[in-house]
């Protein structure tokens, strides 16, 4: 049975006098705060009977987990979801299917897969910086930091659902295994676990989105320069795991592929190569180890494995396709996640998105490099180029801090340790520990696979405390803040609940129940009134030209709408400053169709049926329109109509000017009631019946 009463370490000794405290118990405590910085979104998601997701793409996923459900009592992938991210879409689907499709249950679910996979993220990066480092300190510290780094933060909160939060799971699974599998000498039944989990995580990733190739990438180099290191020590090669848990991978992704036709050929292709690519490198290994040559040898030689790689990829038409679309990718800035991390607020940016993780990660990549090659550890290869890999992807487009935020999370795991070493608050991590170093027995000395830690005195635990706010606070605050900008506002969510209502006591059937929107909302929309958020690209294609179009080309647009629009919704726009009068957008959303100004005639075809109570979203209704036509008075270039309007949200007066021919107007009108005419007595009556139908109206003298 083991004493904890007294802590012994190689090359110093600690008293065990002091308080003690649970390795178990403090990596519960991480994992709390990783569920804690992700829920500032939660009043935001639950409202009322429905559950309201962050941001527009979740609904697409939270569609597709619908559309599983619906063929049967068992769940089967739609077409569109077996190629791009069929595992995704599959976890989803199975987890929601207790619920059944269209449910609550697929948002409860939708809702909560981001936070299990941060959790499960940050459970794998700190077993990957303890098994790293031998120091659990080390885990517990990088474990935090992914908590409160906003760019994984905000990835994974509650409601925040898209592809990024399960490539998470599976990028810190495969470093995970291979760190494992490199820091291990023996042939166990452990080995083969962890060779076995590399398999699962290689294969899961390559199932979980198209762009896989890119988080496989950095294993090349990685254990490129991991067998430099590997040629200089003896022993039995480990990298022949580490090759056995790819070609597993590769196996496996291939015989799901083949089976069940899940994802685009050449992501499995590249995983392929990769699993040939690390047999060829073992064989490399062994023969110069029996050559006796040197790691300048292997190094010559995995140049040559590189070319034939490169022709391999190159006589592969899938994959060349594959690099040209990813050309085409990192090319676009059209979205703002496609710009770098630092591209509008410089070092500043950086800071916001990553957080004090990066802070302390950078002074760390020489150091693992140093400690690599010294220690004869090649793991801290594979970890600084997992992290310069997802650095520079992050620099060209944010969207990828995220995936860079596990490895900064464990190279700053370390920097916090030292750091907190360097004040003589804890002992200094395992890597930089010297002959004969001791420690006083007031600070946290155990790391290792010890059951507790040290808990130093009463002093330095608040110094650590202080330390640990300036890396937590900043991160929490930055992380919540970017999630309040990304919720769906009060209202987008009072539009769709009315327009929801509107179709349910109307029974408009889709696609005339299609709402035309901002592309960035459009899904939200979509979801809550017919069920189909599969693409924005209607909407994308077409609602910006739409609002920016001069008012009096309002019948083109109708005839474009007619049939495949039923709502279109406006929105204030103050960050455009002043907009001119004669757009659409100014004419609707300002003026509910209205003519107050000469150039403009108003609008005939769009009605307004909804206005939110601050006036920020308005609803319409694109409609035929009823025709009046008359003789106007002598002298008149045009004729006035106006009636009082009242929906929900607003009361306005609606008006319309009549052009005049040969002594004639003629106008068409989107509101039934009664119209004035000019400026005298004569008024018209319009029914609700004549304007949904097209009907005309005949003034006569």
């Amino acid at each position: 049975m083991t004493d904890h009463s007294e802590g012994t370490d190689e090359g110093g000794t600690v008293s065990g006098d002091g308080r003690r405290i649970r390795v178990r118990t403090a990596l519960v405590l991480a994992l709390l705060l990783v569920v804690l910085v992700r829920l500032p979104t939660i009043q935001a998601v639950f409202r009322d009977d429905w559950v309201v997701l962050v941001s527009n793409d979740p609904y697409a996923y939270r569609y597709l987990a619908d559309q599983a459900l619906l063929d049967g009592p068992l769940p089967s992938l739609p077409d569109r979801a077996v190629q791009g991210e069929p595992l995704l879409v599959a976890t989803l689907a199975v987890a929601t299917w207790p619920f059944g499709a269209g449910t609550w249950g697929s948002g409860f679910v939708v809702a909560w897969y981001p936070v299990v996979a941060a959790v499960a993220t940050a459970a794998f990066v700190y077993g990957a910086a303890t098994r790293l480092t031998d120091d659990v300190r080390v885990g517990l510290a990088s474990a935090g930091l992914l908590a409160v780094t906003p760019a994984h933060a905000y990835r994974t909160a509650l409601g925040v659902a898209d592809h990024h939060a399960f490539d998470f799971v599976w990028l810190a699974l495969t470093a995970l295994a291979v760190i494992e599998l490199l820091t291990r000498g023996e042939r166990d039944r452990r080995t083969w676990l962890a060779a076995a989990a590399l398999a699962v995580a290689v294969a899961g990733q390559s199932l979980s989105w198209e762009a896989a190739p890119l988080l496989l990438f950095p294993l090349v180099p990685g254990l490129a320069l991991a067998a430099l290191v590997e040629i200089r020590r003896p022993g039995p090669e480990r990298l022949v795991p580490v090759a056995a848990g790819l070609v597993g991978g590769a196996a496996l992704a291939h015989l799901v592929h083949v089976l069940l036709g899940w994802q685009y050929a050449a992501v499995v292709y590249a995983l392929d190569l990769l699993a040939l690519g690390s047999v060829g490198l073992v064989a490399l290994v062994v023969a110069v180890r029996r050559l006796d040559g040197s790691w300048t040898w292997l190094l010559a030689a995995e140049a040559g494995l590189g070319v034939a790689a490169a022709v391999a990829v190159r006589s592969t038409r899938p994959l060349v396709t594959e690099l040209q679309s990813g050309v085409a990718f990192f090319s676009s800035t059209q979205a703002a996640e496609l710009t770098g991390v630092g591209a509008n607020y410089g070092a500043v940016g950086v800071l916001v998105l990553l957080g004090f993780a990066s802070v302390l990660a950078a002074p760390m990549l020489p150091l693992a490099v140093t400690w690599g090659w010294r220690r004869l550890e090649p793991s801290w290869f594979v970890v600084g180029v997992y992290t310069v890999h997802f650095g520079v992807l992050a620099a060209l487009q944010r969207r990828f801090a995220g995936e860079l935020a596990p490895f900064a999370a464990i190279l700053g795991g370390v920097g916090f340790v030292m750091l907190a070493s360097w004040f003589d608050l804890v002992r200094a991590p395992a890597p930089r520990r010297t002959e004969g170093d001791t420690v006083s027995p007031a600070v946290a000395a155990d790391g290792g696979d010890g059951a507790d830690l040290a808990v130093p005195d009463r002093t330095r635990v608040a110094l650590l405390g202080g330390l640990a706010g300036v890396a937590v606070g900043a991160g929490g605050l930055y992380s919540a803040l970017i999630d309040r900008r990304l919720v769906i506002d009060d209202a987008t969510y009072e539009a769709a609940r009315w327009i929801a209502g509107y179709v349910d006591d109307h029974d408009v059937a889709y696609p005339e129940s299609y709402v035309l929107s901002k592309w960035g909302r459009n899904r939200v929309y979509n979801y809550f009134v017919n069920g189909e958020a599969a693409s924005y690209g209607y909407a994308r294609r077409h609602y910006e030209d739409f609002l920016f179009s001069n008012a009096n080309t309002e019948a083109d647009w109708y005839a474009e709408f007619d049939g495949r629009v039923g709502f279109v919704v406006t929105r204030d726009l103050p960050h455009l400053g002043l907009i001119a009068s004669s757009t659409v957008q100014s004419t609707l959303h300002d003026r509910f169709g209205s003519a107050e100004i000469r150039s403009i005639s108003g609008v005939g075809h769009f009605r307004a049926v909804f206005a939110t109570d601050d006036g920020a979203r308005k609803v319409f209704r694109p409609v035929p329109g009823a025709t009046v036509r008359g003789p106007a008075p002598t002298g008149e270039d045009d004729v006035r109509l106006a009636t009082e309007v009242s929906i929900p949200g607003a009361d306005f007066e609606y008006v319309r000017r009549a052009p005049v021919t040969d002594g004639t107007f003629e106008a068409t009108v989107a509101y039934p009631g009664t119209y004035r005419i000019g400026g005298g007595e004569e008024s018209v009556e319009i029914t609700e019946r004549m304007v949904s139908s097209g009907e005309r109206a005949t003034v006569e003298r």
